[in-house]
């Protein structure tokens, strides 16, 4: 018994040691921004917001080396631009400053909305002195996001309806600090090699999978002649564009408000602003997906196009009318997805590294404009 037992500690701490050398090689090959969760804690402003510097994320808390004293242009927007789906790198702020040769700061973070835009342009973003704000305005769900914070966050009362009541549930997946954390919470956070297998193509075939499993629509296209092979998922879309829906509507008129009193801050700043309006990935992919009955939930998808390409109209109309500059990247991404693989192949509606290149290319031609152009 002595011997099993002296032996079963040597493989286990063979195997730790093992573990211990494959995650300082896995830090040294991959950068740990690219893969460490980071600590969310509850914000009473912004909802919440990542704890500085924890998952390597910069001093302010955002997916960043560091923070400088100033940059030439502030990137600002939710998840679409923080760069889910892509390493750090290949987020469209960072390859826009690749290809402008310009400074870019992203002060971007998954979940956040018009409304936190604002609130993080007015705290962060002023004191960086750029000369260029963009924000990143996603038709997916920033207008539900902009509902969500006029009216469960007490500073933005003042903007509320009265004849609107809702009870909203606080089903944020980073909307507060873990108190008790699981295992799975702690590698993730501390363990590169964990996420590494988690984050993986074997970790988002799991995720798919849970997410049929509890009854959530995963409508899958592939196409040879075009290369393409991704998911869809309407239903969860649907609910961010349901123009049936009051809290939509609701939030189309807060969101486009928020984005004007942006554009009449920077003004006042002598600061250039720029909105980059980011489709989702079923208007994207319209072409092809939209009157295909062979398609599972074809008439979901139909609506939902059908209600985006309405809203975007009404968007591009109200920056016309104010003045605001913006830049609509529909265009170029459906070209795109004709040429190459420029979403993962699942149900993720965030574009690959190839997407965000797009976007950042639209960008950097805008940036090349005569100035009045």
């Amino acid at each position: 018994m002595n011997k099993l037992l002296k032996n079963v500690v040597l493989i286990l701490v063979s195997i730790f040691i093992a573990l211990l050398i494959a995650e300082g090689a896995a830090r040294l090959v991959y950068d740990p921004i690219d893969f460490l969760k980071p600590v969310t804690l509850r914000d009473e402003v912004l909802r919440y917001r990542i704890e500085p510097g924890s998952g390597a994320h910069d001093d302010w808390g955002f997916r960043n080396k560091s923070v400088p004293e100033t940059v030439e242009v502030v990137a600002i927007g939710d998840s679409q631009t923080y760069g889910i789906s892509a390493q750090a790198r290949d987020s469209w702020p960072s390859q826009l400053q690749s290809q402008s040769g310009k400074s870019v700061y992203n002060l971007s973070l998954p979940g956040y909305g018009p409304a936190e835009y604002l609130l993080l342009m007015k705290d962060k973003a002023l004191n960086l002195k750029p000369e260029l704000i963009v924000g990143g305005f996603y038709l997916g769900n920033d207008f539900k996001d902009s509902f969500t914070a006029v009216y469960s966050v007490p500073v933005w009362e003042g903007l509320r309806d009265p004849g609107i009541t809702s009870a909203l549930p606080d089903d944020s997946p980073v909307s507060k600090k873990i108190d008790s954390p699981s295992l799975s919470d702690r590698l993730s956070a501390n363990s590169v090699l964990y996420r590494l297998v988690s984050s993986s193509v074997i970790g988002d075939n799991l995720r798919q999978r849970r997410r049929i499993a509890r009854g959530e629509e995963v409508v899958m296209l592939s196409s040879e002649e075009h290369g393409i092979n991704t998911g869809f998922t309407p239903d969860r879309r649907l609910k961010g564009l349901d123009l049936e829906n009051p809290e939509v509507t609701e939030g189309i008129m807060l969101a486009l408000e928020f984005f004007n009193r942006m554009n009449t801050l920077a003004g006042e700043n002598d600061i250039a602003f720029l909105v980059v309006i980011i489709p989702t990935k079923e208007s994207v992919f319209a072409d092809l997906i939209e009157g295909n009955e062979s398609l599972a939930a074809s008439e979901k998808i139909d609506r939902l196009i059908s209600n985006e390409r309405m809203v975007n109209k009404r968007v591009r109309k109200y920056f016309a009318e104010y003045g605001i500059e913006y830049i609509d990247v529909l265009p170029a991404l459906q070209e795109g997805a004709l040429k190459e693989q420029i979403y993962p192949a699942n149900f993720g509606g965030h574009t690959n590294e190839n997407g965000y290149r797009i976007i950042a290319e639209t960008i950097n031609s805008w940036l090349k404009q005569p100035a009045g152009d």
